[in-house]
C-alpha cells in the first residue's frame, strides 16, 4: 500500500507511513506492505485500530523508554505479538526518554552555541553502535515477523533511525533514504510550525534554538547524513557494519534482500 493511500488511513500527526516501494541499488524494489513506521499508537482512533488490522501487522516494536510506555501504553489489539524494546539506553544501561518534550528540556539547559548538533550526534551515536535493541530488531528481519509496525513517541528519531538501517540493509541508496528520513518534518509539520511559534522571540535572535525546536519535533537535514559518515569512519562497507554490529553475516544479508525486495 503507498504512503499516499496510507494518508487517508491516518492523521498524518502519526507520522504512520511504509518502507515499500524503495528502489535499491541493484534496480529491485522494497516489498510493500512489508514495514511499517509511526509516532505512538495510543493516539489512533477507533478507525485507525480498524486499519491496523487492515494491513495484517503481525508484530508491533515499542522503541520507547519505560517511563514513556508506562504514560502512553500502546493499545493492545488481538492477533499481533508486542515487543517493547528501548532503542537508547545511557553508558549504565539506563533507558533514556527521547521524546520531543524530553529533548526540548535537554538542550535548552545547555549552553553549548552548537547544542542541537551535540544533542543530535551524541544520541544518535549511542543507537547505531553497540546497541542491543536494533541488533535485535534487525536480526528479526531473517524471521517470520512481518508485516511488523515499530515506533517511538513521535516515529522520527528513534524510528528513523530503524528505518535507516532497514533501508541500508536492503540496498536502497543514501539518497533515497535521506529523503524518506526528512519527510518527518512534512508530517510533522504542524507540530514544527506550532513549536516554533511558541519560542518566536527566541529563534529570532538563534539558530541555535530554531535548530533546537527543530530537532525536538522534527529532524535536522544533517542527521541521516551524520548517520552515514559515522558507519563509514568505522566500516569500510554496510556490508561490514551489518556483519560486524549487527552479527548479520553476508550470507545472511543476501538472503533477507532476496526475503523483502522484488
Amino acid at each position: 500500500m503507498s504512503n499516499i493511500a496510507l494518508n487517508y488511513m491516518f492523521r498524518k500527526k502519526l507520522n504512520f507511513r511504509e518502507l515499500g516501494g524503495y528502489r535499491t541499488q541493484d534496480g529491485r524494489h522494497v516489498k510493500e506492505n512489508v514495514f511499517f513506521r509511526s509516532a505512538r499508537l495510543d493516539h489512533l482512533n477507533t478507525n485507525e485500530l480498524r486499519a491496523i488490522k487492515k494491513l495484517g501487522i503481525k508484530t508491533i516494536v515499542d522503541l520507547r523508554s519505560e517511563e514513556e510506555i508506562n504514560k502512553h501504553p500502546d493499545p493492545i489489539m488481538s492477533g499481533i505479538s508486542y515487543y517493547k524494546m528501548s532503542a537508547l539506553k545511557d553508558e549504565k544501561g539506563e533507558d533514556i526518554d527521547y521524546s520531543p518534550s524530553s529533548i526540548l528540556k535537554k538542550a535548552l539547559r545547555q549552553r553549548d552555541k552548537n547544542i542541537a548538533q551535540a544533542t543530535l550526534e551524541h544520541f544518535y551515536a549511542l543507537m547505531i553502535f553497540n546497541n542491543g535493541t536494533f541488533t535485535k530488531l534487525m536480526n528479526m528481519l531473517k524471521e517470520e515477523h512481518t508485516p511488523i509496525l515499530f515506533h517511538c513517541t513521535a516515529g522520527k528519531d528513534r524510528t528513523g533511525i530503524a528505518s535507516i538501517l532497514i533501508l541500508l540493509l536492503l540496498g536502497v541508496s543514501e539518497e533515497s533514504i535521506r529523503k524518506d528520513y526528512l519527510l518527518t518534518n512534512k508530517y510533522r509539520k504542524k507540530a514544527l510550525n506550532k513549536q516554533h511559534r511558541r519560542f518566536k522571540l527566541l529563534t529570532h535572535f538563534s539558530n541555535n534554538v530554531s535548530d533546537i525546536v527543530t530537532l525536538s519535533e522534527g529532524v535536522l537535514p544533517e542527521g541521516c547524513d551524520y548517520i552515514f559518515n559515522l558507519i563509514h569512519q568505522r566500516y569500510s562497507s554496510y556490508e561490514e557494519y551489518f556483519e560486524q554490529e549487527m552479527h548479520i553475516s553476508k550470507e545472511e544479508q543476501k538472503r533477507i534482500r532476496e526475503k523483502y525486495l522484488k
